[in-house]
């Protein structure tokens, strides 16, 4: 009985091998598309002008176009409310987005629960008013943006989108909710660059 013992033991290790590691043959080789076939299926935008660019370009725009936006104006600020962030996209070209308040809003607190009509008709007055510079400050920092980015394609686009954000008891009228500079990167180095509004 004793010696049978170690020859079933070596039974069950061979079989458990056999169970783990089945023979090569048993395994059918997946088979491999030729280049040519995986690549022909889709459409390559620029080929042969992939763009690379260093994360540290992304984040010496994103801070300086921060700092021109808190620094416009320190007694009457815009209210910068998320910090810029930009990306590159092969085949289209460079994004930047953040969210302001065209001012730094009164808020509704406990000690004053609510809005007069005056008082929105003032905020709605200001933020009217402060468009124009805020249109002018999403053109300059496109411009920057393409000065900076000259590897990029002369067709592909610079884009400088700010999401405009108001309180829930603001008057909106005429005011956009979006705001976007965008121009191909030859126009934008030149300063043609449009200004859409979304609302």
């Amino acid at each position: 009985m004793s010696r049978a013992m170690p020859t079933l033991r070596w039974g069950l290790l061979v079989c458990l091998v056999a169970c783990l590691f089945p023979p090569a043959y048993a395994q059918p080789a997946l088979p491999v598309k030729p280049v040519s076939a995986v690549s022909s299926g889709s459409p390559v935008l620029h080929p042969g002008r992939n763009v690379s660019i260093a994360l540290g370009t992304f984040s010496t725009l994103e801070n300086g176009f921060d700092r021109k936006l808190t620094g416009y104006n320190i007694n009457d600020p815009i209210d910068l409310l998320g910090r810029t962030r930009g990306i590159y996209l092969n085949g289209y070209g460079a994004v930047f987005t953040t969210e302001v308040s065209l001012i730094v809003t009164p808020s509704i607190n406990p000690f004053h629960p609510s809005m007069s009509a005056a008082e929105i008709a003032a905020v709605h007055k200001r933020k009217s008013d402060r468009m124009p510079v805020v249109k002018q400050l999403i053109k300059d920092m496109a411009q920057t943006a393409a000065k900076a980015l000259i590897q990029i394609p002369d067709d592909q686009q610079v884009v400088v989108a700010f999401r405009l954000l108001y309180l829930p008891w603001e008057d909106t009228s005429g005011l956009p909710g979006l705001l976007v500079a965008k121009a191909d990167l030859r126009s934008a180095l030149a300063g043609d660059i449009k200004i859409e509004e979304q609302r």
